[in-house]
């Protein structure tokens, strides 16, 4: 079974638990839905605190997310997914097109921005900064039932 690391950033707010876990498996069903069952999603839900996201200029409640799938999926297939994974953020959240985006890359492109983020650290402090954010992930599990952790920009 592979691991797919999705990456979600919310407003700090924005949706509790209930939805945060509707969205986690309704995406985990049509994930598996259009690339089966060998895959388990692993969701870090990263909280960015109000007023720190803007979108053209103004102050933002878009949500990112981060969805890889498997290397040259072409358009005709990667297309309907993403729209499916799209359609069904706005069902759970009631947010509008424009306040979801959805980057679906291929897994090589997405272990390597991975990579490029951890590499952004010190090589003297990576460690302990990655064993840091694990830590703060792990804490935010306890405390709210699901990966999360704040983040400031």
């Amino acid at each position: 079974m592979k691991s797919i690391r999705v990456m979600c950033t919310i407003q700090e707010g924005s949706l509790g638990y209930t939805k945060i876990k509707q969205l986690e498996s309704s995406i985990k069903d049509i994930y598996q839905k259009y690339f089966g069952p060998d895959y388990k999603l692993v969701f870090m839900w990263l909280t960015l605190p109000h007023g720190q996201a803007y979108l053209a200029g103004k102050l933002s409640a878009a949500s990112s997310v981060q969805l890889p799938v498997q290397d040259g999926l072409p358009a005709s297939r990667r297309h309907p997914f993403m729209s499916e994974v799209c359609a069904k953020w706005q069902e759970i959240t009631g947010c509008t097109q424009d306040q979801i985006i959805l980057a679906s890359s291929d897994f090589t492109e997405s272990e390597k921005f991975q990579r490029g983020l951890v590499n952004r650290f010190k090589p003297s402090k990576r460690k302990s900064t990655m064993l840091k954010m694990l830590m703060r992930f792990m804490m935010g599990r306890f405390k709210k039932g699901y990966y999360n952790t704040s983040v400031t920009l």
